[in-house]
Formats: C-alpha cells, structure tokens, sequence
C-alpha cells in the first residue's frame, strides 16, 4: 500500500494483494477507508508525476543529495531525527504543546513545517515533519536549519 500524498503530487492511496485481502478490505473496512474512488484529477496528477520520475531520473539523484545534506546538517546542529533516510525528516520534540508552538515558530520564521501527534505517534514521541523536494537547494536547507535551530532553542528542545 501507498499514497499519493507526498510522492506523487496527488490525494488518495493504493493497495495490492491477493484476492482474500482484498475481499476483506472491501467488506470488512470499507466504512472506515477505501470507501471513495479517487477523482480523474488525482489519477492524472499521479501519472504524470511517475511519468516525470521515469522520465527526468536526475530529479530523483537531486533529491537524494538534498536529503543526505539536510540529514547531516540536522544532526551536526543537534536535532534528534532517529535512523530516518527519507526526504521526509522527522525532528524530534517529544512534548504535544511544544510541538504546535514548534509549527507556529517555524512559520513565522518562514519555514512550513507539519505536526505529528497521537494517535499517529505516541505522545512521548511527537515531531514535526520537515520535507524536502528535488528543487530545495543546499543553501535553502542551511537557512531552514538556522531558523529552526533558533525555533527549537528558545523552546529548550535541543542545546
């Protein structure tokens, strides 16, 4: 399974399996999701998007590169952001209340960032998601760093 939210420019998800699964989430779950079709704008933005990564791959190296950069400037600043390899970063608070302060700090300080609290983590484990795309430049990366280091030291999250 998967979704098209962030990787793909899109809404909505997907899922394969064999027959008695899928069975079982059309009967079984189909109050509580998969109980909409996606809309024709959402399947062509999804296509186009796999479309553009098949086509352009230096996109996908670009992107990488601006991951692995932002990766290292978190942890050489004193984020804590687990055992993540993804452009999805997640930077630790660990306190729901600083996590919203968190957001509303960084957006002031012009950089967007995303909340994730329980029930999509434990309530020791709150953080905000910092995603990156292949345009983000390294100096763009060093900026945000700056900004948030200064976000998450006045809120005593990190030194």
């Amino acid at each position: 399974m998967g979704t098209f939210s962030k990787s793909l420019a899109s809404i909505g998800g997907f899922i394969a399996g064999n027959q008695t699964i899928i069975d079982s989430l059309r009967h079984t779950c189909r109050t509580y999701i998969f109980s909409a079709s996606m809309t024709p704008a959402a399947t062509a933005a999804a296509l186009e998007a796999l479309h553009i990564i098949q086509n352009e791959p230096e996109r996908i190296q670009a992107l990488w590169d601006v991951t692995n950069y932002a990766l290292k400037r978190f942890k050489e600043e004193g984020f804590e952001i687990g055992e993540t390899q993804s452009p999805i970063i997640p930077l630790y608070v660990r306190d729901m209340e600083k996590t919203f302060i968190v957001v509303a700090r960084a957006f002031e300080e012009g950089v967007f960032i995303n909340p994730v609290i329980p029930p999509a983590c434990a309530p020791s484990d709150t953080l905000v998601r910092y995603a990156l795309m292949a345009n983000h430049t390294k100096e763009q990366v060093d900026e945000s760093v700056i900004r948030l280091k200064k976000v998450f030291k006045e809120l005593d999250i990190i030194k």
